[in-house]
């Protein structure tokens, strides 16, 4: 890096700069930060104090992702701390009280306006939201948006001879921001525990949406637990396209009527007649619980054990 030196431990991750020109838009402090000499991600409480911004997270801070991008003279580095295996949300549903979260902190090695800086925002608070998309994430059973405690910081050096208006993503600069975002969100999720390997799993996804082994497990009489078929890519990949249908329905796409029956008819391919649940989520949940678990459903003694049959809809199926 040009003007800053990087270092994580235990006891935090470190940004110094090399003079006090570079001056901050946060979310975590006041507002508008002037001569900031360096930034702390650790345990601590959020403060500013000294020219010393203090960011808090709840985690090992040493599970940062870096990424730095270049076009050009324009350059832009992003620092990014993401842990998203408790607190994904949508954006507009019900808050939850998960100790996941992201931080960002962007350095733009350029002199732009306040209002730019603002900007720069907004553009990583999208890109935070494509890097969540990615992963697969849901809340609420619809895609997650972002997480339940989100963080921006933006820096710019008042001291750089490039001076640059645009930071939306119509520019060079909104896009080296997206990008720089998005790569080093997914790779401190990754760090964290959360990638789209951990994510390549029938009952990761349907846990997304509410249904967790736990509550598999109870509405199927017997225990769930993972098996070879759990990340099977040909089953994961069906999953998967069903609950985008699942999305697609409840975006007005398609009809209730045509996801359950496009939906069963695609993962009930290769087990015969599916399983009725009292709603289009669960009847997609439990029949593909069945398809990939089958082996739950068949008690000691070899005889038959189906998941009680609800009614619903079931001319439709």
């Amino acid at each position: 890096m040009a003007n800053e030196l990087i270092r994580s431990s235990k006891d935090g991750t470190v940004i110094e700069f090399s003079d006090d020109l570079h001056d901050a838009i946060a979310t975590v402090a006041q507002g508008m930060i002037p001569s900031v000499r360096s930034i702390v991600i650790g345990n601590g409480p959020a403060s500013f104090e000294d020219g010393v911004l203090s960011i808090h997270i709840d985690g090992d801070p040493i599970n940062v992702g870096v990424t730095e991008l270049e076009f050009n003279t324009t350059k832009v580095t992003a620092v990014s701390f993401a842990d998203l295996s408790d607190g994904a949300e949508r954006m507009g549903h019900r808050p939850q009280s998960g100790k996941g979260g992201v931080v960002v902190v962007l350095i733009m090695h350029l002199d732009c306006p306040d209002s730019t800086l603002a900007r720069a925002g907004i553009t990583a608070t999208e890109a935070i939201t494509a890097a969540v998309q990615d992963l697969g994430l849901a809340y609420d059973s619809m895609t997650a948006s972002g997480s339940a405690r989100q963080d921006i910081v933006v820096v710019r050096d008042r001291g750089s001879d490039l001076f640059l208006r645009g930071a939306g993503k119509h520019s060079k600069l909104g896009e080296l921001i997206g990008r720089t975002t998005i790569d080093s969100v997914k790779e401190s999720a990754a760090r964290n525990g959360t990638d789209i390997g951990s994510r390549r799993s029938v009952l990761a996804m349907l846990s997304s949406y509410g249904y967790d082994a736990d509550r598999l497990s109870e509405m199927a009489g017997k225990s769930i637990s993972a098996s070879e078929r759990d990340s099977d890519p040909k089953t994961v990949a069906t999953v998967s396209a069903v609950l985008h249908l699942y999305n697609e329905c409840r975006w007005g796409l398609v009809s209730e009527e045509i996801a359950a029956k496009v939906g069963t008819a695609a993962i009930a391919s290769g087990i015969g007649e599916p399983v009725i649940g009292k709603d289009l989520l669960e009847t997609l949940a439990l029949t593909a619980i069945k398809h990939v678990f089958n082996r739950c459903y068949m008690p000691c003694d070899g005889t038959r054990s189906e998941v009680p049959r609800i009614n619903y809809k079931s001319e439709l199926l």
